[in-house]
């Protein structure tokens, strides 16, 4: 069984190894920590509003049962907790509705790129909602904006690396495969948990912008490394 090469050319890392005996199992192989990487990067992006709402909401005093309102607007006050929840409800929201375009888009287009572009957006998004602690933005509405377009650019992620694992993994031990390459959920969720609770005691704008880094810099390598046409199916 070959895999075809469509005409999307090759990256700039194909000539980095020419000797390596470029095999089907290798491509497989290669597609599968490229997709583990990716998609591992977009849950750690996702982490970082769970872990700051500690210190963005309103928190109270143990002795008065009162809140102190000490916290970041607009996110202080009895109502704090309640815009952290409509941010959660608008990123959802928006993650949910792109994901239909994103699947047919992504049917279209190279998938290697389309990948690499909603990375890309996811981590500069997740940088951008860090950038309001450093610029003292106190706006619900910027803060709600970002939230919306970064979830329309997260939503890019599992419609590609599905069909590009689908693509190159036949039925053969598929549920070994699938349930191994799936472990990339919770190996996120834990590298964006702790990114992100190990600077939150500084100022928890880095608690956004590095695992919102750390997605751009995946982008940068799996658009580098790859040496497939991830578009094309076997």
């Amino acid at each position: 069984m070959q895999s075809k090469i469509g005409g999307g050319g090759l990256p700039p890392a194909f000539s980095l190894f020419p000797s390596l005996n470029k095999t089907f199992t290798f491509h497989q192989i290669l597609v599968l920590i490229i997709t583990f990487l990716a998609y591992a990067s977009f849950h750690a992006s996702r982490k970082p509003p769970s872990i700051v709402k500690s210190v963005l909401g309103h928190s109270v005093n143990e002795q008065s049962n009162s809140p102190i309102d000490n916290r970041w607007a607009p996110f202080k006050g009895t109502e704090g907790m309640q815009r952290l929840g409509e941010l959660d409800l608008a990123f959802l929201s928006s993650y949910a509705l792109s994901m239909y375009f994103a699947g047919h888009l992504g049917d279209m287009i190279d998938l290697r790129l389309f990948l690499v572009f909603g990375m890309m957006g996811s981590g500069i998004l997740t940088v951008v909602f860090g950038l309001g602690y450093w610029m003292n933005v106190h706006l619900l509405g910027f803060y709600m904006t970002v939230h919306i377009v970064c979830g329309l650019f997260q939503s890019i992620g599992w419609p590609c690396v599905v069909s590009v694992v689908a693509n190159w993994c036949g039925k053969e031990k598929r549920g070994l495969i699938m349930g191994v390459w799936n472990s990339h959920t919770y190996v996120g969720k834990i590298v964006g948990s702790i990114v992100a609770s190990s600077v939150l005691d500084s100022r928890w704008g880095w608690s956004f912008a590095l695992p919102g880094g750390l997605v751009i810099v995946s982008g940068l390598v799996v658009r580098i490394i790859s040496d497939l046409n991830l578009a094309t199916s076997i």
